[in-house]
């Protein structure tokens, strides 16, 4: 499956040509004809020849009303007007783009800059046909040391300062000429920023973006818009966000395994390129959603790879020091580098890559999505004392491993000093501590602290998976002695336990598991299910986890960082709900929200806090 199915392919900066300069004019004397096909429109006919909208309307003033199937339309021909320099050879070539080819390969193929030849055939987009012929410029440059592949401008074209964007809601009756008209603007240039209209059409309640420039506007000041313009559209005007993404695309590589799979033949990509256009979407679909509430968004994508070389280069890309907001990277030595940057930047920054909440000390811009353990240890010894100070509680702590007892320690602390709080002799006689065991030994010391008559809650203050399972273990013996075959067990712990492979779920059951989580996807609920309608739609294809995560990860650090709303900031995620929190006066941002899950009757539910 190639990779510009799922992301647009990167581009680079336009440089100056001065060697060459090539002009294209329409010839009114001579045209194609081509017949229309089912389902074929304007836009894509004009696309497909690579004609403007407005020169195809020139000639076939009817289509604007509509086509039929077999209808016969004029194609005129571009005439290419090249002016040469006094080079020795300023000559194009011509290459004819053969299957799997993209204008990135291409462009490493004779040498020439990906964006020298985009300009050089004034392609208005990166997807090219089977067949399409492409003028290659001789300009040749070293393409192998190029660093910092991108897509700019991804959903529209650039909003300069005297440009501004109106959302207008379809009217019954209206047309595309009738609204291009209001505004001013060409059709090519509406259906530029609504690529659905080529497939769908104009309906009555579209909601359509116009890149509307400003009257008497000048490029370093900005004009009124005139209120009859707003009459009909909800747009909000705000300053323009440049977004920037980075994620490991590995695109070259992928490009690579395209063009050199066998026919008939499926050839994954690499894996990391999968999962960060997988992110890349979810943060689309977000982006999107934006878009339509009026925000003036400019998206760059860059591919890291898990180079800090790759990082370090683009931390020098001029786009990249107008960033408004950081996605990314995923790699823990990137994340040190651009930590840096986005502090010394004052650029927010947020990264699905779980990072440690000591990492945000000193960085007061870092958000961190996901909940840390040490976060959700708190909140299950809230959540304990809250519901279960009837129980037999046992804290059971990894001695050979640091964060298991950090977490045990944590929890302890916490539960005993709400209990001292409300009762000094409570304190003293129902103060809990972490018991230290070591995974292969026998735990045969916890015997002693088991009830016969209270229900015996283990909490496991570890995320390792083989500790886990040696634990789970031990607890299926106590349960299964002479003693205690009668006596009630409960689990508690982290998200690990209950996505343990190794543990029949019979006993998950059987031990009415319960567990923390940043989040659990509720796919009966009607906002997951109008997502994944609108995902498919989009994307033909099913939303997975990271999807998932990527939307949330746009909408959360939005609410927090550009909403008006100085009241209320939690956000209720797809996946992951966020209310995210300072950890210390000079920190970054820490999720505090932390969800409860149980396993009964072979039934997961959401536990109430309160």
């Amino acid at each position: 499956m190639g990779i510009k199915k799922h992301i647009l392919l990167f581009s680079i900066f336009f440089i100056l040509i001065s060697a060459i300069s090539i002009a294209q004019d329409l010839d009114s004397n001579h045209y194609k004809l081509h017949t229309v096909l089912k389902g074929e429109t304007s836009y894509g006919i004009a696309k497909k020849y690579q004609i403007k909208l407005n020169d195809f309307f020139s000639v076939n003033p009817e289509a604007s009303k509509g086509l039929s199937k077999g209808e016969i339309v004029k194609i005129p021909i571009p005439v290419f007007i090249t002016q040469k320099s006094n080079d020795k050879d300023s000559t194009a070539k011509k290459h004819i783009v053969n299957k799997g080819e993209t204008l990135w390969s291409i462009s490493k193929m004779y040498g020439v800059q990906f964006s020298l030849i985009k300009s050089y055939n004034q392609l208005k987009s990166n997807d090219l046909t089977l067949d399409q012929v492409l003028l290659i410029p001789n300009i040749i440059t070293d393409t192998i040391n190029e660093i910092t592949p991108m897509i700019k401008h991804v959903d529209h074209p650039l909003l300069k300062k005297c440009d501004t964007l109106i959302i207008h809601k379809v009217k019954k009756k209206e047309t595309l000429y009738s609204i291009s008209k209001k505004y001013g603007i060409g059709l090519d240039k509406i259906i530029e920023s609504n690529v659905f209209l080529e497939n769908k059409g104009l309906k009555k309640g579209q909601e359509l973006k116009i890149i509307y420039r400003l009257f008497d506007c000048k490029e370093d000041s900005v004009n009124i818009i005139p209120q009859q313009l707003f009459a009909d559209s909800n747009a909000i005007v705000d300053p323009i966000l440049n977004i920037s993404v980075l994620l490991p695309f590995f695109i070259d590589d992928s490009d690579s395994i395209i063009e050199n799979c066998p026919e008939n033949i499926t050839c994954d990509i690499n894996r990391s390129t999968e999962r960060s256009v997988l992110i890349y979407n979810g943060i689309k679909m977000a982006l999107e959603e934006l878009k339509s509430q009026g925000y003036n968004l400019e998206l760059t994508l860059y591919d890291t790879r898990y180079d800090t070389n790759f990082v370090n280069e683009i931390l020098k890309d001029s786009l990249m020091l107008e960033s408004d907001l950081i996605i990314g990277p995923i790699y823990s030595k990137n994340i040190k580098l651009v930590r840096a940057f986005s502090k010394f930047h004052r650029v927010p920054m947020i990264s699905l890559y779980n990072i440690p909440s000591q990492a945000l000390f000193n960085y007061p811009d870092l958000y961190k999505l996901k909940a840390s353990r040490s976060t959700q240890s708190k909140e299950m010894a809230n959540l304990l004392k809250m519901n279960n100070l009837e129980d037999n509680i046992l804290i059971i702590s990894d001695i050979d491993d640091r964060k298991s007892k950090t977490y045990s320690r944590i929890f302890s602390d916490v539960y005993n000093d709400s209990l001292f709080f409300e009762d000094t002799i409570m304190a003293q006689k129902d103060s809990i501590f972490p018991n230290l065991v070591k995974r292969g030994e026998d735990w045969e010391n916890l015997h002693e602290l088991l009830s016969q008559d209270k229900n015996n809650l283990f909490v496991i203050c570890s995320n390792q998976i083989p500790f886990l399972t040696y634990a789970f273990n031990q607890i299926i013996e106590f349960s299964n002695s002479q003693n205690h075959y009668n006596s009630k067990f409960t689990i508690f712990g982290f998200e690990e336990l209950f996505r343990l492979n190794t543990i029949d779920v019979n006993y998950k059951n059987k031990f009415n598991l319960h567990f923390s989580s940043v989040g659990l996807i509720d796919y009966e609920s009607s906002k997951v299910k109008n997502f994944i309608e609108r995902y498919q739609n989009y994307f033909s294809a099913e939303p997975t986890q990271l999807v998932f995560d990527g939307y949330d990860i746009v909408h959360s650090v939005f609410l927090n960082a550009f909403s008006n709303n100085k009241y209320d900031k939690i956000y209720p995620g797809l996946k992951t709900d966020v209310n995210f929190k300072k950890i210390d006066t000079n920190s970054g941002l820490e999720n505090t929200i932390v969800k409860f899950y149980n396993l009964k009757n072979f039934q997961l539910n959401q536990l109430s806090k309160n």
